[in-house]
């Protein structure tokens, strides 16, 4: 068995490090700048630095490693999980390729069960297996979620200043450049890429549409909505952001106002949730022997893995009690 997992920790190591390293030492372009570099006075296209089918350069040149990416893509693709970690990627503007990052994570994933079998045991091994799996997607959508959010919160700031160049006499590209100069990533790096593909020939609407699918943000979705509609019958598109604007404002203000009454409920969920594993921890430096019973015995290892999956989903329901759509 330690022959076994052996075999499949020193190959899985050996290729998580390599991949490591190589997201950690490379250097990547933007992508809309690598996209347009050969369109660019004074580029000399080169084999090694060529943009590949993606558009995108691969920090892996390894023939074997850069097989077993595609193996991995071709499978997550025809699976439907590709498009998925995509939308995640882009939403949290992580630079890296999906498929080097999925490979990336089956290879960690791997890697840590087998540690966790040959350190530990079974049940071990398939509670690091599940941690190392989940812990990565939490932290991708912790990612997006974080970025989508402060698109929101700039999201009165970019209408008000929209507002105040269409009200000044400028087009509504125009508007949309000024915004990208004047506010801060991520709705500045997000209006030049709207801008750049505009100036190349394509439709502001859909331009608009791919941002707000990016950043899923559903007040974002209502602007272009506006947007789209004033193009097609006219009207007064800088008072019509201005109400936007200040709809945005009030529904902000009235999160706040939920978030402060919910403190109360919030920090006794935390408090509940953390309270069993900080009696647990006392009473095991108090007298180890006490839970013994608990980590050696199948019926104490059924109970505690029982009881760790019922507080995990008791967390999750606090969580959603005291959380507040508005």
């Amino acid at each position: 068995m330690i022959l076994l997992v052996s075999l499949l920790v020193l190959p899985a190591a050996g290729l998580l490090a390599w991949g490591l390293l190589g997201v950690v030492t490379f250097s990547r372009r933007p992508a809309l700048e690598k996209t347009l570099a050969p369109y660019t006075v004074g580029h000399t296209p080169t084999s090694e630095l060529e943009p590949d089918v993606y558009g995108a350069q691969e920090f892996v040149r390894s023939p074997i490693l850069r097989r077993a990416i595609d193996a991995v893509a071709e499978i997550a693709t025809r699976r439907g999980l590709m498009a998925i970690v995509e939308a995640k990627i882009d939403q949290a503007d992580i630079p890296v390729r999906p498929a080097e990052a999925l490979f990336l994570y089956l290879v960690a994933t791997v890697l840590g069960g087998a540690l966790g079998l040959l350190l530990g045991n079974l049940f071990w091994g398939i509670f690091v297996l599940a941690a190392i799996a989940v812990v990565p997607w939490v932290v991708l959508s912790a990612l997006a979620l974080r970025r989508t959010r402060a698109f929101v919160a700039q999201l009165p700031d970019m209408l008000q200043l929209l507002g105040t160049t269409l009200r000044s006499g400028f087009s509504i590209l125009q508007g949309l450049d000024t915004v990208a100069v004047q506010l801060p990533d991520p709705t500045g790096k997000e209006m030049r890429h709207v801008v750049a593909e505009a100036r190349l020939g394509r439709p502001l609407s859909r331009a608009l549409d791919e941002v707000a699918v990016r950043v899923r943000s559903e007040d974002f979705e209502w602007v272009v909505s506006a947007i789209g509609i004033q193009r097609e019958v006219g009207g007064n598109l800088a008072e019509l952001l201005d109400i936007v604007a200040d709809t945005m404002n009030s529904r902000s203000r009235l999160r706040q106002e939920a978030h402060t009454l919910t403190a109360e409920g919030r920090i006794g969920a935390i408090v509940i949730s953390l309270l069993p594993v900080a009696i647990g921890l006392f009473v095991y430096s108090v007298n180890p022997g006490y839970l013994s019973p608990l980590f050696h015995t199948g019926t104490g290892k059924l109970m505690f893995y029982t009881c760790l999956g019922l507080a995990l989903a008791g967390m999750v329901w606090l969580r959603r009690i005291v959380k507040i759509e508005i």
